[in-house]
């Protein structure tokens, strides 16, 4: 308790002599400021919900570690950032971060859109900000990993694994169509790859067939032809959300009964209302629910007793200004280097194991599978 009250007076002096300085000179002064967190996603457009969930949730883990104390005597500020999922945004926001004289960036959380990905975190490593990616929507992002770097979740091989252990123990023998969207960026390409590899590894690849999702209406009435026609007894569908709401509508209106696979995210709840009785049999993949780990429960019921319900991406960032508030503890230091180091410690990645991509670990988040029926979402993975 003393040494929290001594830290907190260092922090009070320091910022009145700051204010001091200012007032007497009357012109900035730069002194040491509190710590930025900086949180890049989506604000606006088809991923804005997930910006609005990642947004939230650092905010909630920047309050909480405020409330107690802050940071190595440092109170905690946050600074969240539209790159709008453009190319030119996302390296100009890495740029202006990197350049930043006026706040003390000790963390980038994201960027959620992988635009450049590999350029974006190039520059993030070479200015020594540490930066940490909640979730991605490419999974081909973070192929590279960089020196002071956290991939959480979001494997591009985990969403195949789970829709095919899911098939094999429900639907084994049946074809499969993954009908899918080829544009790099979203990364379903790599998804598809995976796919096939683990078809192939239980002796079953001849029971999937690949189709590319067009971006016009012709070419999706056409698609829901040819799959009817190829007697494909599942589809599993990754693309755009209009695109693969579109594709889900046609082919429902050949074959009422088929069954689909899609991501939660791609499909509005207005949509599939719409749907009305054609929409019963969807069933959603959804991301890892972290609110629902065993690791996360202690701090789920912390927040909890706040009154707060951590939803959709909310876990995803806040755990990840956590694991870099304790990786600060831990060091006792902001310094990128020190951080980078302790980062790749085997307590952390044994502590975090369930949250990190690439861990290797048994424990790695799977994803969730709900069933869509008569205007109900039923988890049944």
């Amino acid at each position: 308790m003393f040494h929290k009250w001594v830290n907190n007076l260092k922090t009070l002096k320091k910022h009145f002599y700051c204010a001091f300085l200012t007032g007497l000179f009357c012109f900035p002064v730069y002194c040491a400021a509190d710590v930025t967190i900086a949180v890049i996603a989506p604000k606006a457009g088809e991923h804005a919900k997930a910006g609005t969930e990642l947004f939230n949730g650092a905010k909630l883990a920047v309050q909480e570690i405020n409330d107690n104390g802050g940071l190595n005597g440092e109170k905690l500020d946050i600074l969240t950032i539209d790159d709008r999922c453009d190319d030119r945004l996302a390296v100009s926001t890495a740029e202006m971060l990197s350049l930043l004289s006026s706040k003390k960036i000790g963390l980038v959380v994201g960027p959620y859109c992988s635009n450049r990905f590999n350029e974006v975190a190039g520059k993030y490593e070479k200015a020594k900000i540490f930066q940490i990616v909640p979730t991605t929507v490419n999974y081909n992002a973070g192929n590279t990993e960089k020196k002071g770097q956290i991939l959480l979740l979001g494997t591009k091989s985990q969403i195949s694994e789970d829709f095919f252990q899911y098939y094999n123990r429900n639907f084994a023998g049946l074809n499969v169509g993954f009908v899918y969207d080829d544009n790099a960026e979203d990364g379903y390409a790599e998804v598809a790859k995976t796919l096939f590899e683990e078809f192939r590894r239980y002796g079953k690849s001849d029971l999937l067939k690949f189709y590319i999702l067009g971006n016009s209406a012709a070419k999706s009435d056409e698609l829901a032809e040819t799959v009817a026609k190829d007697n494909i007894n599942i589809v599993f569908v990754l693309g755009k959300d209009k695109e693969t709401a579109k594709f889900i509508e046609n082919i429902k209106n050949v074959n009422k009964n088929q069954i689909i696979f899609t991501g939660k995210k791609m499909l509005s709840l207005q949509f599939l209302q719409s749907l009305g009785k054609k929409a019963n049999g969807i069933y959603l993949l959804d991301m890892p629910r972290l609110k629902d780990s065993l690791a996360f429960t202690e701090t789920l019921v912390n927040l909890r007793l706040l009154g707060i319900e951590p939803e959709g991406m909310e876990t995803y960032s806040y755990v990840a200004v956590k694991l870099w508030g304790e990786l600060v503890k831990g060091v006792k230091s902001f310094a990128y280097d020190n951080l980078a180091g302790a980062a790749n410690a085997d307590e952390v990645k044994e502590k975090w194991s369930e949250f990190l991509m690439h861990s290797g670990s048994a424990k790695a988040s799977k994803y969730v599978i709900e069933l869509y029926q008569n205007g109900e979402f039923k988890q049944v993975y």
